[in-house]
């Protein structure tokens, strides 16, 4: 599932799973496509901390659901490779 959304919230932390270091970092994603502004809880786990800036857009792949049984969705995802790429800096 592909979600496309605002970001609200962006906290990552350092924790270690398996014996390897990795960072999770955790979003409040708002879906403008969903006609009641639903805000989505999103986990994305990597090998470096995400420093996304507030209120700017995000393209997530979601790969897994985290919690379905409160009031937020909360789902793992990872950035989609287009939002990786418009974020890297350009090569001189």
């Amino acid at each position: 599932m592909k979600l496309t959304g605002t970001i609200l919230r962006c906290l990552a932390r350092k924790v270690n799973s398996g014996g390897k270091e990795t960072y999770v970092t955790n979003l409040l994603v708002l879906d403008p496509d969903n006609s009641t502004g639903t805000n989505y809880a999103v986990e994305v786990w990597d090998e470096k901390p995400h420093d996304l800036r507030l209120m700017s857009e995000i393209a997530l792949t979601v790969i897994g659901v985290v919690n379905k049984n409160s009031g937020v969705p909360a789902f793992r995802a990872v950035i989609a490779p287009r939002f990786e790429a418009e974020k890297a800096p350009a090569a001189a």
